[in-house]
């Protein structure tokens, strides 16, 4: 475990893990932690991967803040670091507003450092509108006042977790609280962004992960963005799962996984 003070002076706790050979740098969503990623995270490091992780401020163990909680920052924090351990070729992972993140970063600081890209399960514009509807189930701008501080309350898996995984999970939570009321503004700019335009200007190899049965959006969501992706590009939806697919099915998750990486 290691921290480091952003240009704005948040201190965020991230830990890299050795190995001779590419790095992956996996990224947790809303209220998500860096343990999450246990499975993928050994699997990894078995096959010689240098392994990054981090906790995005106000969450994990990362500090406490109610400054410039955006996802522009947090791709900020990111680019720093990069720039801190300097690394480049990397695969980067992002799940829900880690996908979110992962496309800001692209955005601001392009693709220099980026060998591969894979996002799970996360719509590139998440409120619906007439001419969208692969948003959140019912999420729309009459509706968003209301429903961005409730729709993630509802139960995001289909299948069950392992209770090994959850067992450490709730000891990191236990250990650091979330506090979803201070972390809501960066949910509200989360749900408000449209990176539609990232996927088409993606030009590196790119998977999109889906959970067959993910329970924030509509059936087969990710049809209505699919044209978007490049003719190289990997769509893979795994059966029996909802918003976390990596946690409900890592088995299927890491095989999925690891065929894109080599």
């Amino acid at each position: 475990m290691a921290f480091f003070k952003t240009s704005d002076g948040v201190s965020i706790n991230y830990e890299d893990r050795a190995g001779e050979g590419q790095t992956v740098v996996l990224l947790s969503g809303f209220s998500g932690i860096q343990a999450e990623w246990e499975n993928q995270i050994k699997l990894l490091q078995d096959k010689g991967y240098r392994v990054v992780t981090m906790d995005w401020r106000s969450h994990g163990r990362s500090e406490r803040t109610s400054k410039n909680l955006r996802i522009g920052r947090l791709a900020a924090d990111l680019h720093e670091l990069f720039e801190l351990l300097d690394l480049n070729e990397l695969v980067l992972v992002g799940h829900s507003m880690g996908g979110a993140a992962s496309w800001a970063y692209l955005s601001l600081f392009g693709e220099k450092r980026i060998a591969k890209v894979v996002i799970i399960d996360e719509s590139p514009k998440l409120v619906n509108n007439n001419e969208w509807s692969a948003g959140i189930l019912g999420m729309n701008w009459n509706t968003f006042p209301v429903m961005v501080s409730t729709f993630f309350q509802q139960r995001l898996t289909v299948s069950p977790v392992s209770q090994s995984l959850k067992d450490n999970l709730q000891i990191e939570k236990n250990k650091a609280p979330f506090n979803f009321d201070l972390a809501l503004p960066l949910l509200k700019d989360h749900v408000l962004a449209d990176w539609r335009e990232n996927i088409y200007d993606l030009s590196k190899p790119f998977l999109f992960v889906a959970g067959e049965e993910s329970p924030l959006w509509k059936n087969h969501y990710y049809d209505d963005f699919k044209a978007m992706m490049g003719e190289a590009d990997q769509l893979a939806v795994i059966p029996h799962t909802g918003h976390l697919p990596h946690l409900e099915k890592p088995d299927e998750f890491n095989a999925i996984f690891i065929k894109f990486l080599m």
